[in-house]
């Protein structure tokens, strides 16, 4: 089950190619009840990265959801603030958990 919501993840990802550069390319769901509530991918280099955009897009409350994301979040500001901190501000209402996959 977590394959195919990375897998997910990672087509999302390839949206992104040739529009992120430098940052990576980075795809994200949110799954809730083996349902998927929110996706996002980082689609221009300076905008939201796949994690807000996905939190952005949710069709229902996050409560008790997965995030399925294809880079660890960042934690640093740069032209966005840091994605690890919305993480941490769903995750104070509820939020379940995170997947992350580097492909190295």
């Amino acid at each position: 089950m977590h394959e195919k919501y990375m897998k997910l993840a990672l087509e999302l990802a390839e949206k992104g190619r040739g529009k992120v550069n430098p940052n990576p390319m980075v795809g994200a769901i949110i799954v809730k009840e083996n349902k998927v509530i929110g996706k996002g991918y980082h689609e221009c280099y300076g905008e939201a990265h796949a994690e807000v955009k996905a939190f952005q897009n949710a069709t229902e409350d996050v409560e008790g959801a997965t995030l399925y994301v294809t880079l660890e979040p960042c934690s640093h500001y740069g032209k966005t603030p840091p994605c690890v901190d919305k993480i941490i501000d769903k995750k104070s209402i509820g939020f379940s958990l995170v997947h992350l996959t580097l492909i190295l």
